[in-house]
C-alpha cells in the first residue's frame, strides 16, 4: 500500500508521494481535523478518532496499473465538505474508500500473479478502523490476510526486516 498512492497529478500543487499518511493529513487537513502536525500520523490517528464507525458509505478510486489515484478520493472528500456533510460522515467514507482500493489493488494483483494471501503492513496499518475494513473486504474477497501480532507494523518492523535480511545477507557471504 505504501507503495501505491499518487497524489501529485491532475493540477494538485502536491508532488508525487508513495505514503498513504500524506493522503490522510490531505483528508484531515479538508474536513478541519488538523492542518499542521506535531508529530508524524497525528492527523491520522485524529482523522480515525473522527470517523463513524457505523458509516458505510465510500468514496470511488481508480486503481490503475496498481496505483492508487489519491486524487479521486480527495476530489470526493472535497465536494462533501462544501456541500455540509458531517465531518464524521466524511472520515468514515474516507476510511472505507481506502480499504475499497486496498481490496482493488490486490485483486488486480491477483489477476496477474494469481497471489491469494495478502500482508498488511506500513504505518497506516496501525489504523484499528482501516485495518478492520480491510480484512473484512480481503477476506470476503478470498484472500488470506496477515497482519502484524508480534513486531510493529510501522518503522519498528522495517527496522526488523532489514536486521533479519542483512544477517541472511551476512551468513551466505
Amino acid at each position: 500500500w505504501e507503495s501505491m498512492v499518487a497524489l501529485g497529478r491532475s493540477g494538485l500543487n502536491s508532488p508525487l508521494t508513495s505514503s498513504a499518511g500524506r493522503l490522510f493529513d490531505a483528508v484531515a487537513a479538508l474536513v478541519g481535523v488538523r492542518e499542521s502536525v506535531n508529530y508524524e500520523g497525528q492527523a491520522a490517528v485524529e482523522l480515525e478518532q473522527l470517523a463513524d464507525p457505523l458509516e458505510r458509505g465510500s468514496y470511488p478510486a481508480r486503481v490503475v496499473d496498481g496505483v492508487v489515484h489519491g486524487v479521486d478520493l480527495v476530489r470526493a472528500v472535497e465536494l462533501d465538505v462544501r456541500g455540509g456533510v458531517e465531518a464524521s460522515r466524511i472520515a468514515g467514507r474516507f476510511h472505507n474508500a481506502v480499504a475499497d482500493v486496498i481490496v482493488a489493488a490486490c485483486s488486480g494483483f491477483r489477476e496477474e500473479h494469481g497471489v491469494g494471501v495478502v500482508a498488511l503492513s506500513g504505518g497506516v496499518f496501525q489504523n484499528l478502523l482501516l485495518v478492520a475494513r480491510a480484512v473484512e473486504s480481503l477476506t470476503n474477497h478470498g484472500f488470506e490476510v496477515l497482519t502484524h501480532h508480534r513486531v510493529p507494523t510501522n518503522d519498528g518492523g522495517i527496522s526488523l526486516g532489514q536486521a533479519v535480511v542483512a544477517a541472511h545477507l551476512m551468513q551466505n557471504d
